[in-house]
């Protein structure tokens, strides 16, 4: 579901989409945090994560979130 703002400036009209975060995080599966997880345990970086799984095409956003996560919390 897409929220969006108008705000009006005399003749020009700005349109700002904005989406829910959790439409960002839908795409990785628990298998795939899971996964994330591990890797981020053992030493590796994000972007490290990222190019060792390049078919599932995840976000460095959303691999940073993840791993932010796991320093802070030890766990997803």
């Amino acid at each position: 579901m897409k929220h969006s703002i108008v705000i009006n400036f005399s003749i020009f009209q700005v349109i700002i989409a904005v989406r829910p975060i959790t439409l960002l995080m839908s795409k990785i599966s628990y298998e795939d945090k899971a996964r994330i997880e591990t890797l981020r345990k053992l030493g590796f970086g994000c972007v490290t994560i990222i190019a060792k799984f390049p078919e599932k095409g995840w976000k460095l956003c959303l691999v940073k979130a993840i791993c932010k996560r796991v320093d802070e919390r030890g766990l997803v």
